[in-house]
């Protein structure tokens, strides 16, 4: 299908008879409507309008009760008057007819598609698009809908949303050999004749006496074969994007079919298969990735991760380790195995994959965290805070990972430095207990209680038995001069150790452990 084909969309009918039979006999308006209907199907579309027109009229003076009718009658009226316009081409009067039938009956799901219909003849695509969507709302399988809605797509060249309501009106009406047709004329346009071919053939099989449509250049076109392949990956990436993963993984599969050395496909169809959890068929798809191919390293390394999952984690170090003598300056490949390491209690042989790592990604902030991390996990904290400072200077953002190297500040009594990194934490995460907490601490030992005190009384706002929080606040208080609410809040203290509570002290932020738990990554996705 070329862009310069017409839309040739057809109003729908409605079946007014049924639940009418109240005012058909005996009123005005039952005549004029009954004569309405058959001019109308004889194609007397002038007359037609007239009699629907009186019938209108008659509802409004005539006073019995018989010749009441409904907002869904009087909508039904107005849709053939624009039905009979439009069948004589006066597509600007039938779209006022069909603004009245939506307006009258916001329900009646053939209205809004007859006003659709009435918007792509005059070219409005978009109104069109909207008011086909909006009989959807109110008729989900309204086949004509869906089949509108992929003309027009197709049309507007968006591939993903054209296949999906093709796919849609075949689900709506199994028999309809149509949408198949133009599904075809999509892949065909786009040179993916074999998909095309199937698209026509399954056409002809659930509608054999379909003939089809006068189109213009329905001709094959030529392309090269990495053309027709960009055609099938980007098919299934706007079908993913839309949420149709199994429509996506069928064209992938279409496509491996066709070239089943096309390597990216299978790595994207692993990576699908994987995001499903049909992890055993994802393995399938990655182990097919060859060593030479540019893939291969980030299939190793998502095998891997599905070991993991499945808590294979000597066999998914042992794929890492393998692919790493293939490729040994692939820093991401010695980051993986140095988590796999820590996972598997190896410590030390974890940190020398981390300082490989580092040394291959040296502008990569979460290297420099997880090297930091191991430093400190096996007691070098000053190697441990120098990595830490470089990540930081790497990913200035990584708010999680300012709490940890502040924490290690004040280890080391650096409370100037460290309240600068709670304080930069503050600014993205201003509810943070435990950062709250941390900062009045370093303000305390930097012998500023009225800085102190505010972050104190917030920690107690959010948690009241926050023991250490109340003894740094009667402390801070009793410094400024405050002496009575200094012993309020220390008798405070004094209760509630008696009691047996539980003393709150530093610790790593919630938020912190939070980004931890999953699986060290405290630096945010570059």
């Amino acid at each position: 299908m070329t862009v310069n084909e017409p839309l040739n969309f057809m109003p729908l009918d409605l079946d007014t008879f049924a639940g009418s039979e109240r005012f058909m006999a005996g009123t005005r308006l039952g005549a004029a409507f009954s004569q309405g209907i058959r001019a109308y199907l004889r194609a007397a579309y002038s007359d037609a309008i007239e009699h629907f027109k009186a019938a209108l009229i008659a509802a409004y003076v005539e006073g019995e009760e018989q010749a009441q009718i409904f907002d869904r009658e009087r909508a039904i009226i107005y849709l053939y008057i624009g039905n009979a316009l439009a069948f004589q081409d006066d597509w600007d009067g039938a779209l006022r007819e069909y603004l009245e039938a939506v307006q009258t009956d916001p329900q009646l799901a053939e209205a809004h598609y007859n006003l659709g219909v009435a918007f792509a003849a005059r070219g409005q695509l978009d109104r069109a698009i909207a008011a086909f969507k909006e009989s959807l709302e109110h008729n989900p399988m309204l086949y004509e809908a869906h089949f509108s809605l992929g003309r027009c797509y197709q049309r507007l060249d968006d591939a993903g949303r054209a296949y999906i309501h093709y796919d849609q009106a075949c689900g709506a009406r199994p028999q309809a050999a149509e949408p198949r047709y133009y599904m075809g004329l999509m892949h065909q346009a786009h040179g993916a004749y074999e998909l095309a071919q199937r698209c026509f053939t399954e056409a002809l099989r659930v509608e054999p006496t379909f003939v089809s449509p006068q189109v213009q250049d329905e001709v094959l076109v030529t392309r090269s074969e990495e053309q027709v392949a960009q055609w099938y990956y980007r098919l299934s990436q706007d079908l993913k994007q839309q949420g149709y993963e199994e429509e996506a993984e069928r064209i992938y599969r279409a496509l491996l079919q066709w070239r089943p050395h096309e390597y990216h496909a299978r790595y994207l169809l692993g990576n699908l298969l994987a995001r499903a959890r049909r992890l055993d068929r994802a393995l399938e798809e990655y182990t097919c990735i060859p060593p030479q191919d540019r893939h291969y390293v980030d299939a190793r390394i998502r095998t891997s991760a599905i070991l993991k999952l499945q808590r294979r984690l000597r066999e998914a170090y042992e794929v890492l380790f393998n692919c790493a003598k293939l490729h040994p300056g692939n820093g991401k490949l010695f980051l993986n195995m140095g988590k796999l390491l820590y996972d598997i209690g190896k410590h030390t042989p974890a940190t020398r994959a981390f300082e490989r790592a580092v040394q291959l990604l040296p502008r990569d902030p979460q290297a420099h965290y997880l090297l930091g991390f191991m430093y400190n996990a096996i007691g070098r904290e000053g190697w441990a805070l120098a990595a830490w400072r470089k990540a930081v200077e790497l990913a200035p953002d990584a708010h999680s990972l300012r709490y940890d190297l502040g924490y290690m500040y004040m280890r080391r009594e650096r409370h100037d430095l460290a309240a600068r990194e709670f304080e930069h934490v503050l600014q993205y995460w201003p509810e943070d207990i435990e950062t709250n907490f941390m900062l009045g601490v370093c303000y305390k030992e930097l012998t500023d209680p009225a800085r102190a005190i505010p972050l104190f009384e917030k920690v107690l706002r959010r948690n009241p038995g926050h023991t250490q929080s109340l003894y740094y606040l009667g402390a801070a208080y009793l410094q400024i001069g405050n002496v009575s609410l200094g012993k309020a809040y220390l008798r405070r203290y004094d209760h509630l150790q008696r009691q047996g509570g539980p003393a709150a002290g530093p610790a790593s932020s919630t938020l912190a452990q939070q980004a931890r738990a999953q699986g060290l990554r405290l630096i945010g996705q570059r």
